[in-house]
C-alpha cells in the first residue's frame, strides 16, 4: 500500500500507513476476502454483452450503504485492440488496492469510457450523478481532456493515468511515467557523475519533442549543457545519416562530448544502435543516455547501450508487484496496472476524514509526498507528478539498479 510521508517539524514521528506495502498478497483478491464486505466496496458498469472482452463477467456486487466515500474509476474497458487489455489490467490492480488495505472507507464505483471521448464524458456524469467525489483515470489523455470541464465544475479532482503533461491542471493530477521525470532524475545522477557535455539524437516525433524539452530544463537545472542536438526521421535512411553526423561530433574532440542521449526504444533503438555502432561511436567513447522506453527486454540485445544508463522504477519493485499479480490473475501485467494500485491506495488516504468525502487540493500536493508500489512520488500544483526513480544500467541480462530511488523529497530534488 501506499506510505504517507509525514511532514517535517510536525507532530507526526513516524511514518504513517495504511498497510504494509503488498502486505497482503494480490492473491486474495482473487481467492479470498480477507473478511472484507467486498459486496460494498465495488459497483461495476461493465461494457454490454456485445462490447465485453471473453471472460469479462457482471459485477455481482451491490450499491453502497450511507457513509462510504464513492470513488470512481474510468477505464477503457470495451475499447479496440490493446487498449481494453490494459483497461482491464487497471481494473484488476484497483480493486486488489481496496482489498489490500482492508478498507471499508470508500466503495470502487467502475464506468466504462469505451475509449473516446464521448464515452468518457458519458462514464463521468454517471459517475458523479452517482455521487462520486473523486475520479481515478481515464487513461487516454483525449479522455482526460474531454472530463476536466465536467469534474471542474462539480469540484470533483481527478486522478488520471495519461502520460501527456498538458492535460494536467485544473484538478486534474497524472498518477503516470512522464517523460519528464525520467530525464530529470537521470540528468541529475549523470551530472554528478561527471556526464555534463551532452549529445541528444532525437526523433522527430511527438514523444521525441517531449523528451527534448525534458532535455533541455534538466540540463540547466544540473549545470550541464548540450554540446550537439541531432534530429532524425524516424526511417532507417533518417538513422542511418543522423547516426554518421552524430558519430562524427563526437570523434571531434574539442567537443569533449560525455553522453549521448537516445530517447528511443524497440526496434527503432536497434536500428540506430547500430547504424552509430557501425559509424564510429562506442560506449567506451561516450555515455549512452535514455529513457523509460529502455525498459523492456529488447534493449540488452542492443550492444551499444549495455552500459547505458536511464530512470526508471527499481527492478525488484516491478517484480513484486508483477509476480504477485501474476498469482492472483494468471498473467503479468502491463506496467501501467499498477498506477491504479497506486491511484486507490492514495484514494484512501486523501479522502478520510474529509468534509462530503471530497480531498482537498492540499491533501493530494501533500509536499512530503507518498510512497507506493512504484516508489516516491507526489504531485505537483500544476497536477503534473514527481517521481523519485532509480537509476538502472542496462546490461545482456537485464537492468541493474547503480543508483537507488531516494527515501524522501528534499530541497534540492
Amino acid at each position: 500500500m501506499i506510505t504517507v510521508l509525514p511532514r517535517r517539524n510536525s507532530i507526526a514521528s513516524r511514518i504513517v500507513t495504511l498497510a504494509a506495502m503488498l502486505l497482503t498478497l494480490l492473491l486474495a483478491s482473487a481467492c479470498s476476502t480477507g473478511g472484507v464486505s467486498v459486496g460494498s466496496l465495488f459497483s461495476d458498469d461493465e461494457p454490454k454483452a456485445g462490447n465485453a472482452q471473453q471472460g469479462q463477467q457482471p459485477s455481482p456486487f451491490g450499491s453502497a450503504p450511507n457513509g462510504l466515500v464513492k470513488v470512481a474509476i474510468l477505464l477503457p474497458l470495451s475499447a479496440q485492440g490493446e487498449t481494453a487489455a490494459v483497461g482491464k489490467a487497471l481494473k484488476n490492480a484497483a480493486e486488489a488496492a481496496l482489498l489490500d488495505a482492508g478498507s471499508q472507507s470508500i466503495q470502487l464505483i467502475t464506468k466504462d469510457t469505451r475509449g473516446n471521448a464521448d464515452g468518457a464524458r458519458v462514464a463521468a456524469n454517471a459517475a458523479l450523478n452517482e455521487g462520486a467525489t473523486l475520479i481515478l483515470g481515464p487513461l487516454l489523455s483525449s479522455e482526460v481532456q474531454a472530463i476536466s470541464p465536467i469534474a471542474q465544475q462539480r469540484n470533483v479532482p481527478v486522478v488520471a493515468f495519461s502520460s501527456v503533461a498538458g492535460v494536467a491542471g485544473n484538478g486534474v493530477y497524472l498518477m503516470s511515467f512522464l517523460p519528464s521525470e525520467e530525464v530529470s532524475n537521470l540528468m541529475r545522477y549523470a551530472a554528478n557523475q561527471g556526464v555534463r557535455n551532452i549529445a541528444a539524437m532525437v526523433p522527430q516525433s511527438s514523444y521525441g519533442s517531449i523528451a527534448e524539452n525534458a532535455l533541455n530544463q534538466a540540463v540547466a537545472a544540473n549545470g550541464a549543457r548540450i554540446v550537439a542536438l541531432d534530429r532524425y526521421p524516424r526511417s532507417a535512411a533518417g538513422v542511418g545519416s543522423t547516426s554518421k553526423a552524430v558519430a562524427g561530433k563526437i570523434a571531434n574532440s574539442t567537443n569533449d562530448i560525455q553522453g549521448l542521449f537516445l530517447p528511443e526504444g524497440g526496434a527503432m533503438l536497434a536500428n540506430a544502435g547500430n547504424s552509430l555502432s557501425a559509424a564510429g561511436v562506442s560506449s567506451g567513447k561516450v555515455r549512452m543516455l535514455g529513457t523509460g522506453l529502455w525498459d523492456e527486454r529488447a534493449t540488452a540485445n542492443v550492444r551499444l547501450i549495455s552500459g547505458g544508463w536511464y530512470a526508471g522504477v527499481s527492478p525488484d519493485l516491478i517484480a513484486r508487484f508483477s509476480d504477485r499479480y501474476q498469482q492472483a490473475y494468471g498473467n503479468n501485467p502491463p506496467r501501467l496496472a499498477s498506477l491504479a494500485y497506486d491511484a486507490v491506495s492514495l484514494a484512501i488516504i486523501v479522502t478520510r476524514n474529509t468534509p462530503g468525502g471530497v480531498p482537498s487540493a492540499q491533501a493530494i500536493t501533500n509536499p512530503e509526498g507518498f510512497k507506493g508500489v512504484n516508489g516516491l512520488f507526489r504531485f505537483r500544483p500544476n497536477g503534473q507528478i514527481q517521481r523519485g526513480l532509480a537509476i538502472l544500467e542496462v546490461t545482456p541480462t537485464g537492468p541493474r539498479e547503480i543508483s537507488p530511488a531516494p527515501d524522501r523529497f528534499n530541497a534540492g530534488f
